[in-house]
């Protein structure tokens, strides 16, 4: 062999070496990963997890030092060690892990929230999970995000809190969900007014008809707490023109007959009993309307028919007495 042929093949060797130094520390995490996959697999989350801390060092060292191109490899890695983590129960490196991944991704608000659930449900430091979403939140403002810090200062029964969340929410994003949470709590803070006002905004967003039945419902016990009882009235009309409803067309009959609005009384009676046959109390307010209009003939024959029932036999039994003393 020549000369020159000798100083080829030694610049060849040099060239080979350089390219296994250069794939080296690759290679060695590409070899720890392959291992922590099969402790993964096994469900030996403890080894796992140090097998790809191991496989993490090995391509962050092959890019820093080799310049080798392995950041789909580290993401790849990352979201691998993060699982192994987690199932160990090792939740505090976990969250580690998604800091890291988020300090590169800082508007991943899924891992935001996920680092927060981990607070929440793991770790059970709620005021942790909440600092973590509001963190998130004061550079990037995301509708979930806003929602659920919301939802965990609920749960933590700070209303007030929670409705300035909720309502920074609702500016995000005009949800119904979000104004039925919000008249919730005004409900609870006792803030009826606001409460009525928030319901319309949320009839606005056109709910179902069956979330609207109940809203007019709520709406028609607000107003009556209120008292303000023909706003009370019309609400409970519109919940049960929706919907029919016993309870809510005896509750009709009740107030009509206290406001001595006999006529549409007597057709809610009718209504009422053309649902529910021999209804009672439909029968009993029918009778003290026939008595407070004179008619004590039909009176006393509806008296009569609920004679038997427990809750009106000592009523009915009086007012017998009496319109038979009157004859």
């Amino acid at each position: 062999m020549n000369k020159k042929n000798v100083i080829l093949m030694v610049l060849m060797l040099i060239f080979v070496g350089f390219l296994f130094a250069e794939k080296s520390l690759e290679r060695l995490g590409n070899e720890a990963e392959f291992a922590a996959d099969e402790f993964y697999e096994a469900k030996d989350y403890v080894n796992a997890a140090f097998k790809y801390a191991e496989a993490l060092e090995k391509f962050e060292a092959a890019s820093e030092q080799d310049g080798i191109s392995v950041q789909e490899k580290i993401v790849r890695i990352l979201d691998k060690i993060f699982k192994a983590y987690y199932f160990a129960g090792n939740y505090e490196k976990a969250i580690g892990i998604l800091q890291t991944q988020l300090a590169t991704d800082p508007k991943n608000s899924k891992k935001a929230r996920t680092i927060s659930q981990i607070y929440e449900k793991k770790l059970k430091d709620v005021d942790k999970a909440i600092e973590t979403l509001i963190l998130f939140d004061s550079t990037s403002r995301k509708y979930v995000v806003e929602k659920k810090i919301a939802s965990l200062f609920a749960n933590l029964i700070e209303f007030e809190k929670a409705l300035f969340w909720y309502q920074r929410t609702y500016e995000l994003k005009q949800d119904a969900k979000v104004i039925k949470n919000i008249a919730s709590l005004y409900l609870k803070l006792d803030k009826k007014a606001e409460a009525i006002g928030a319901y319309e905004d949320f009839i606005k967003t056109n709910p179902s008809e069956r979330v609207l039945t109940k809203t007019y419902k709520n709406m028609g016990a607000l107003y009556e707490d209120m008292n303000n009882i023909s706003k009370a009235i019309e609400y409970y009309e519109k919940s049960n023109e929706l919907d029919y409803n016993d309870s809510i067309t005896l509750l009709l009959i009740s107030k009509y007959y206290d406001l001595e609005w006999y006529t549409k009384a007597l057709k809610k009676i009718e209504l009422l009993l053309q649902n529910k046959p021999g209804n009672t109390d439909a029968i009993y307010y029918r009778a003290m309307i026939k008595y407070n209009r004179g008619e004590l003939v039909m009176a006393k024959a509806d008296f009569e028919i609920i004679l038997s029932n427990v809750k009106y036999s000592s009523i009915a039994n009086g007012f017998i007495e009496s319109i038979e003393s009157a004859e």
